[in-house]
């Protein structure tokens, strides 16, 4: 993940928070951040590395605003050794599946019903249409 240094480095943040996720157990997680504070929240290339990602999307869901967006951005490319086991034998769809499944376990649902992979066009019901694979 990224820590203070990195983040320090970026001249387009106006604040930052550095917290590790997976260390503060289920029950307990919280984003330091008060609730419906959020139009929209970005996870970029972490969702598969991280050991509790249902606390993180139901926090997510706290501190997003209603009718917020929530980004979830991941890359067919990963540390073996770090990502989680459901992650690490799934293709894009697969993982735009796992994230789907994530956000709906948590409440979040759009009302479709389809995950994509806009590479090779393949498709899995039981999803959102919003939720894609592609190469960037």
């Amino acid at each position: 993940g990224m820590n203070a240094e990195e983040l320090k480095s970026n001249k387009s943040l106006t604040e930052y928070t550095v917290q590790d996720l997976n260390s503060t157990p289920n029950p307990k997680l919280q984003l330091p951040y008060a609730t419906n504070s959020f139009d929209a929240v970005l996870i970029q290339l972490s969702i598969d590395y991280l050991t509790q990602p249902l606390a993180v999307c139901r926090e997510i869901g706290r501190i997003l605003k209603t009718g917020g967006t929530v980004s979830i951005l991941f890359s067919n490319r990963l540390f073996l050794s770090k990502a989680i086991g459901s992650w690490t034998g799934a293709d894009d769809v697969d993982h735009a599946y796992i994230v789907g499944s994530y956000l709906r376990y948590c409440g979040y649902d759009d009302g479709s019903d389809n995950a994509n992979d806009d590479n090779t066009k393949k498709n899995k019901t039981g999803l959102f249409t919003d939720i894609r694979a592609r190469d960037l």
